[in-house]
């Protein structure tokens, strides 16, 4: 772990490889014949989870998680899909509070490649 001068203590870990591995249910849902678009959708959705999950925690609220649930309220399956995934955030990446910034995706023979930039989370209203 490393501390950052606020106290906060975040993984060593690249942020691209953390969000890739937070993403990897919904792009081993995709496929590997997966098209850019298909990936680019799931990273926006992964992005979305973790980033609110993140400013709920640092704000001591729900705000951002009410608000992307009540997108998939009327669709079950989705709706299905965004509780994983916001439970994988608060369980198996609770350590991170890094916010993930701009993204990049690229490929590369064979795989996908992705640049993440991380942030430090900052309090809202």
């Amino acid at each position: 772990m490393a501390n950052n001068r606020d106290g906060a203590s975040y993984p060593n870990r690249k942020i691209s490889e953390t969000f890739f591995a937070f993403a990897a249910p919904l792009l081993e849902a995709v496929g590997p014949k997966a098209t850019r678009r298909q990936v680019e959708e799931v990273l926006k959705i992964a992005f979305t989870v973790w980033n609110s999950v993140i400013y709920d925690t640092v704000n001591g609220n729900d705000h951002y998680v009410a608000q992307i649930r009540q997108l998939t309220a009327n669709d079950p399956q989705s709706s299905a899909v965004l509780e994983q995934m916001i439970t994988r955030k608060k369980t198996m990446f609770s350590d991170d509070q890094r916010v993930i910034g701009e993204y990049k995706l690229t490929k590369k023979p064979g795989e996908w490649h992705l640049w993440a930039e991380a942030r430090k989370p900052k309090r809202t209203g």
